[in-house]
């Protein structure tokens, strides 16, 4: 049976079922619009605050397992108490089947089916009330159910072109930046998301462009992290991949549109704007065209921003800012290293190895403690200063064939430093 043909039939029978002549009004929503009123929640929300409104359920929760398995720890810590009531059930991301209830002392039936279509599947909601009103007000319940439940999900980037990214806690202070650039950084963000007022007052279409820009490891992407750890709005984000396209990105600002506060990443835009699916005047104009996207902050990074159109440069409309990220001084390089390696290495140690990578990105300087730590858990033994300044040797070799060039007389010398363990 054709997908078609099955929406019809599921169609005719609810409304079979629902007659106009007997005083039912029957709406349909799917996919996005259900979600965004929050219907997918529907079951938990009256299984959790209204248990006595339902009449009839023949509507089984959709569970992930991550919700499963919390609802089993749960369940552990507590085993001489539990009952064997049906109501303990798992939060669940949707349902599905047939929920009957009386709301206000109206009649609410809802049914939900899913279609498949091509790998995905696409949810469709039939609502049939007698009341209006009464069904008004479930949604206005629904939606704070909605926004109680997405303040419990974990925070991620939503990725366009790929899986999405678990945003973990992290503070301003684990960014090993110049404490000036660091400070801009923020007070820019958390500036405009907090003043939307003050761009209306000015008259001024409240979205702006920024674009961090720098080789690769110098902590571009450890700042966006950090940035959506800490700033209360959506977060989506297209990778600069091979099989990147205008409707990729036209889709991700469509996305931020619809979800306001939000921030959009464009990442590695001077590959990204390369790609043989985007065209360079249609992203131009995404980024400034006549749709505004108030609210919307666009944050873009690049390692070689000589490659990048002098039109995306040279116009504030698109990047207002640019942020250079240099490889780390000597005083981020220890602040790294210290932070990592503190707790089993010398400061001396650490001294001697930040002074001795003077050119390496933070990602080199880091696995310089990691690789010593992991060699000396293979081994089976503590770790000392002299596993940190072997690992430097290791991590200056790999880098040097790596780039196949030639080290400075500095990194030439010897270490000419040795402590004992």
């Amino acid at each position: 049976m054709s997908e078609s043909l099955f929406l019809q039939r599921q169609s005719s029978r609810f409304l079979a079922a629902h007659p106009r002549e007997a005083g039912w009004v029957v709406h349909e929503f799917g996919g996005d619009s259900a979600e965004e009123l929050s219907l997918n929640y529907l079951l938990d929300c009256l299984r959790e605050w209204h248990p006595t409104a339902i009449t009839r359920r023949t509507a089984l929760p959709l569970v992930g397992v991550g919700a499963f398995r919390n609802l089993i720890s749960a369940c552990a810590a507590s085993e001489a108490s539990i009952s064997n009531s049906a109501s303990e059930e798992a939060n669940a991301y949707g349902w599905r089947g047939t929920i009957e209830l009386i709301w206000n002392g109206h009649d609410i039936h809802c049914h939900m089916f899913s279609l498949m279509l091509g790998k995905g599947c696409f949810g469709i909601y039939f609502v049939a009330t007698k009341s209006l009103a009464a069904f008004r007000d479930l949604l206005l319940v629904l939606e704070r159910y909605g926004k109680a439940r997405l303040k419990e999900k974990k925070k991620e980037i939503y990725v366009v072109n790929g899986e999405n990214i678990p945003v973990t806690a992290s503070s301003w202070d684990d960014l090993v930046l110049p404490a000036q650039m660091a400070r801009d950084i923020r007070s820019n963000v958390e500036g405009f998301f907090a003043s939307p007022e003050r761009y209306a007052a000015l008259g001024i279409p409240h979205r702006r462009g920024f674009l961090f820009a720098g080789p690769p490891g110098c902590g571009k992407t450890l700042t966006l992290k950090t940035l959506a750890s800490n700033t209360p709005a959506k977060f989506i984000s297209v990778l600069g991949t091979a099989d990147v396209d205008d409707s990729m990105l036209r889709h991700a600002l469509d996305l931020a549109e619809g979800c306001t506060p939000a921030v959009v990443l464009f990442e590695d835009l001077d590959r990204m704007v390369q790609a043989k699916g985007v065209s360079i005047s249609h992203f131009l104009n995404l980024l400034d065209g006549l749709k505004v996207l108030n609210g919307v902050l666009v944050i873009a990074t690049c390692n070689e921003p000589e490659k990048l159109d002098p039109a995306l440069l040279h116009r504030p409309s698109r990047f207002d800012r640019v942020w250079t990220f240099p490889l780390p001084a000597l005083e981020q390089r220890l602040a790294l290293l210290r932070k990592h390696g503190g707790l089993y290495f010398s400061d001396g140690a650490l001294t001697e190895v930040a002074r001795r990578t003077q050119g390496m990105s933070m990602t080199y300087v880091q696995e310089i403690v990691v690789n010593a730590l992991l060699e000396c858990a293979h081994e089976d033994k503590a770790p000392g200063d002299s596993d940190l300044l072997r690992s430097l040797k290791t991590i200056r070799a790999q880098r040097k064939d790596a780039s196949k060039g030639v080290e400075s007389l500095e990194e030439q010398d010897s270490v000419g430093f040795c402590m004992s363990n």
